[in-house]
Parts: C-alpha cells; structure tokens; sequence
C-alpha cells in the first residue's frame, strides 16, 4: 500500500507542475519543425517540436495520420524518447476525458501495471484539450517500462494528439523512472500547440493563414521542416 501511496504522490506532483506550465505556456513558438494536423473542412492543429529533432521518415509518400520525431542520436532500433503527433479524423467534438481515458484503456491491455492522473483540461484559442501522464511498469509486449505525457484536443472535424514517450527499463510500482525535473521539461516540449479555422473570427488562425492555406485540407499530418 505504501508504495501505491508514493507512486500516486509522484503522478500527482508531475500534475502540479504541468499545472504551472498550463497557466505559463504560450500557444505555438518558435522552436524545430511543426507539425500541422489537418481535420478537413478548414480546421488545423498546430505543434511546434523542439529544436533539434529529427522527423522520422516516412514509408510512403501517400497522406499519413500521424508523424513521429526522436532526438539526435536516437534511431528507430535504439529509442528511448520519442513526440508523437496523430489526427483522429472520426473523433471529433467529443468529450476529451472520455478519449484519454481510452487511451488509458488501450495501456492497460499489454501493461503488467499501468497508472495515469486525472486529465487536466484546458483551452487551446476556444477548442478543448486535456492533458493526461499514463504510466507502464512493464509492457507485456517488449519487456520494458513506458513513461507517456498526452495532449489530445478535439476539434469539430477531429481529435488530435501530441504524445512524449519515454522507453525505460521495467520498473517496481513506488519508483520513479524519469525524475520530476525531466517530466516538467517533457511536458513544455508538449505543450507548445494551437488550434484554427481558416476564415473563422470565432477560431482565428491569424500568422498561420497563409501557411495553411497552400495545404490540400485532408485529414493527414503535414511535418513543416525547420529552416536550416
């Protein structure tokens, strides 16, 4: 009992700090590439990734529904921290604690021992979001621990969502397999995201119109290259 006592005491001080970084962060600044999430009929999601990260490639050309960076050094083989981005084109104005919670869900299939906080919902320029830390002690499927950070929004036409994922060695119920210093930094490199409507007062997408405009508006996500 002990244990369950201080691992709900460690989730529950990551929470408080993202809570800080909640009221602090501003929508999308400068930083690597973005990643621009097209839900159809106008409506964008927009993430800026940390400097320095590199986009996977991609094995086909055609329109994809999610796109996934790692930090240099880091391959495909070796991960041990990954960004995630995906559209949802079917889930969309939805209850957004209800869709985290199913991706709790989906951890506890092939999780020995899963855990996960409260969702902490927000407001991204009028369009919902919620933010959620799921843990795994050991992933049934490879042997190895995850530490996973998400931040979904739901839009009219699509839920999308930015994930950080940290692959770590099994780990005991109590412990703490990536310190609170590095989750808070995890969870800024999150939370640099907005939300628009082309041509929408109510959900302006102001700086980004003409970037946006020049897409071909199908749900997909669209990885926009850092200048070099």
């Amino acid at each position: 009992m002990q244990l369950v006592k201080s691992y709900r005491a460690w989730l529950q001080s990551v929470v408080t700090a993202a809570t800080m970084l909640l009221v602090t962060t501003s929508s999308v600044i400068a930083a690597g590439d973005h990643a621009v999430g097209q839900g159809g009929n106008g409506e964008f999601f927009m993430a800026a990734i940390p400097d320095g990260w590199q986009a996977l490639p991609r094995a086909t050309k055609a329109q994809q529904t999610s796109a996934e960076w790692l930090p240099q050094g880091q391959t495909v083989e070796n991960w041990t921290d990954m960004i995630t981005v995906q559209v949802f084109p079917g889930w969309a104005e939805g209850d957004v604690s209800v869709f985290l919670e199913e991706l709790a869900d989906i951890y506890k299939q092939n999780c020995e021992v899963s855990g996960a906080t409260p969702p902490l919902k927000d407001q991204v320029n009028g369009f919902l979001t919620g933010f959620r830390l799921i843990n795994c002690t050991r992933d049934l499927t490879r042997n190895s621990g995850e530490v996973s950070l998400f931040r979904a929004l739901i839009g009219k036409n699509a839920a999308y969502l930015i994930q950080r994922v940290f692959r770590v060695p099994e780990f005991e119920i109590g412990a703490k397999p990536v310190t609170d210093e590095v989750m808070v930094k995890a969870y800024g490199s999150i939370s640099s995201v907005g939300a628009c409507q082309l041509n929408s007062k109510q959900y302006t997408c102001a700086d980004w119109d003409p970037i946006l405009a020049k897409l071909d508006n199908k749900p997909s996500v669209v990885v926009i290259k850092a200048p070099k």
